[in-house]
This record gives structure tokens, C-alpha cells and sequence, in this order.
């Protein structure tokens, strides 16, 4: 489940970027939000260890060429960066030369950043045909995910250079593969020629599109069986602290959340930030799933790290649902055995519950 918390690894940016946004949006929303998460991640690229060493390793050619003394000079300021990060500056920078002989050195072609970022994506994103040419031919793997599973193929998508995609798909960029969110690159396409190459490609291939964006549910619900089956165990994310039941409520994979609870996680579990699953199903607009986590008895007012309850974070559209849930939540008595005779939905249903006495309300 670490593999499916990536997606969570920049939540707490995206939270802010995407605003109150839901996760069901139609194509058009989905290409746009797309879009700000690419901006976002390449804002974090600014200022980072490798942009400055492709700045730094630019003014040393300009000021000082290749000569002895100031060689050696050059030679000493950069060995106090990574090779990776000395390679990356270098693609950037379109320095083929020095490319090659990083290359002869030992570097690694497929060497990422802290955002999954490779020279191969980063040379999509800045439309350096001839850079990703040279890395393509040189071994650089076309269909390499970054930390938000997009493809050098997303990137080129997204920024709508129709040649990068075309060069990518011959030397076999996959069109069947999604992101983090479950969007195809035809789902960040920005105009109409990257759609119709896309579309082509997708019949081509023989893509089921609808079960490609939903291959990622399926594999959380096999991988929730497995734990249930006791073939499995469950860890949070390592940095971010979330859970697989945090990812699984932010993305409305109430099937996957249904065996998860079986599997007694903690309804109320936080990550680093202090958000539960509940804070995670409302802001992203996950009606289904705050029900399914309501009727769990998680603690509708639970705070985050900054002072939020799920229904200060939601969604705008789920307002209104919540406060009735919390209405319906209230109405639940406790009986000495343990019997929770939960009031809601029109039935009255009875669960035996692993309630927690000591929650607030």
C-alpha cells in the first residue's frame, strides 16, 4: 500500500491548489486540474538542488570557458552535488556534450528527483525534441512513472507537443497508462491534434479506456483481499503517515474501504498533517465514502494539525450531507454489550462495532 500512499505524498500541496475540487470531473475539469498539479510539482523543480546546479554549472561556462585554473575552480563547485542532480542540470541545460561523458562516467539515465522527475520528463516538459531523442536512444525508459504516476507521455500531453508524443509513441510510450488520479494522457490533452493522435493510438492498441482508469481500484481491492486473507499487512506511508484507507476515501473506493475495514483499520487514523480518512473523503467530494466512514462511527470531529474538522476542510457540495450525518450520527445510542444501533440511511441497521468510548463528539 505504500505504492498507492505515493499518490498522497503531495497531498498537502495539491490540497491547497486544487482547492475544493471533487475528484469526479468531467474531461475538461480533469485536464485543468491536471494542469495545476504539473505547475505545482514544477514550482517545487524551482529552487531545487538540481535547478541549481544547472544554474551554477551555466555561469561557469560563461565566466570562465574551459581553461586551467578556472577548470579546476569548476571542477571543485560541482563535485558538491549529487551526480544524479549534476546529470539532470545538464539535460536541462541541452549540454549533449556533457551529457555523454556524465553518461561514460556512470550516470544513471533513469535517475529521478524528489518528485519522481526524470531527464526523459523533464526534457517532455521543457519541448527539447533533440534531448529526448538522445535519451530515448540512449536507453532512458519511455514509460517511467514520477511520484504522481506520470509518464514522460503525460508531460508531453499535458503541454500539447504533438511531436514529443508522436516520437515517444513509435518507441513504445504506453497510451493505456494512468496516473495517480486514474487520468490516461488523453485525459490531460490540451488540444484537439494530441487528442486525435491519442485516440488513434488508443484504438490501435486496443485500449479499454474506462477499465484502464480503473485499474488502480482493482489493484487496492486484490491487495485489501490479500491482507484480509492474512497474505498481506498494511503500513502507512513512511513520510506522509497516511494510510491505504486514507488513499482509498480521498479517491471513493468504497469497495477497497469496505474490506479495509474488515480488516480493523482505524477509521480515525491521521497522517503527519492530522487528517483522517473523513477530512480526506470531504474535501475531495467523496459523498459515498464519508457515509460508508460515518457509519463506522469515525469521530465526525476529529481535528487536524491546524485546527480543521472534516467539515471545515469539505467539499462545498457535501456540506449539506455532512451536517446531516453528523445530525444522524448523534442519534446513535450504545448499548452495555456493545451493540451499536446506528440511525442511518432509511433501514435501521445493527452493527456490532469497535467503538471508542472516549471520542469527543
Amino acid at each position: 500500500f505504500t505504492v498507492h500512499a505515493c499518490a498522497w505524498a503531495r497531498a498537502s500541496d495539491r490540497r491547497t491548489a486544487l482547492g475544493r475540487q471533487g475528484m469526479a470531473a468531467d474531461d475538461r475539469s480533469r485536464s485543468e486540474a491536471a494542469r495545476q498539479r504539473r505547475q505545482d510539482q514544477l514550482q517545487r523543480w524551482l529552487g531545487s538542488e538540481t535547478d541549481r546546479t544547472g544554474l551554477e554549472a551555466r555561469g561557469e561556462r560563461s565566466a570562465g570557458g574551459g581553461g586551467g585554473g578556472g577548470g579546476g575552480g569548476g571542477q571543485r563547485a560541482r563535485v558538491r552535488f549529487a551526480q544524479g542532480a549534476v546529470f539532470m542540470a545538464a539535460c536541462s541545460a541541452g549540454d549533449r556534450d556533457e551529457v555523454s561523458a556524465l553518461l561514460r562516467q556512470g550516470a544513471d539515465i533513469n535517475h529521478a528527483n524528489i518528485d519522481g522527475l526524470t531527464a526523459l520528463h523533464q526534457a517532455c516538459i521543457d519541448e527539447n525534441a533533440e534531448m529526448v531523442q538522445f535519451l530515448v536512444e540512449n536507453g532512458s525508459e519511455v514509460n517511467r512513472a514520477d511520484n504522481e504516476g506520470w509518464t514522460p507521455l503525460h508531460a508531453a500531453a499535458s503541454c500539447g507537443f504533438l511531436q514529443i508524443a508522436k516520437f515517444l509513441i513509435e518507441h513504445g510510450a504506453l497510451v493505456g497508462v494512468v496516473n495517480s488520479e486514474g487520468e490516461l494522457p488523453l485525459d490531460v490533452a490540451t488540444d484537439e491534434a494530441m487528442e486525435k493522435l491519442l485516440k488513434a493510438e488508443i484504438k490501435k492498441q486496443g485500449v479499454d479506456v474506462e477499465s484502464a482508469r480503473q485499474e488502480e481500484e482493482r489493484v487496492m481491492l486484490q491487495d485489501a483481499m490479500a491482507v484480509l486473507a492474512g497474505r498481506s499487512t498494511l503500513s502507512p506511508h513512511p513520510i506522509m503517515g497516511a494510510t491505504a484507507l486514507h488513499v482509498a476515501a480521498a479517491k471513493g473506493y468504497t469497495e477497497v474501504m469496505k474490506v479495509l475495514l474488515q480488516c480493523h483499520q482505524d477509521v480515525d487514523s491521521r497522517d503527519t498533517d492530522g487528517w483522517t480518512p473523513l477530512h480526506a473523503a470531504a474535501h475531495w467530494g467523496q459523498e459515498e465514502a464519508c457515509t460508508l466512514l460515518v457509519e463506522n462511527m469515525c469521530d465526525m470531529g476529529a481535528v487536524n494539525n491546524v485546527g480543521q474538522t472534516p467539515l471545515d476542510v469539505a467539499d462545498e457540495n457535501l456540506v449539506d450531507t455532512l451536517e446531516e450525518l453528523q445530525k444522524k450520527q448523534n442519534l446513535v445510542s450504545f448499548c452495555p454489550c456493545g451493540l451499536t444501533l446506528c440511525l442511518l440511511g432509511p433501514l435501521l441497521r445493527l452493527s456490532l462495532g469497535y467503538i471508542t468510548f472516549s471520542r469527543s463528539s
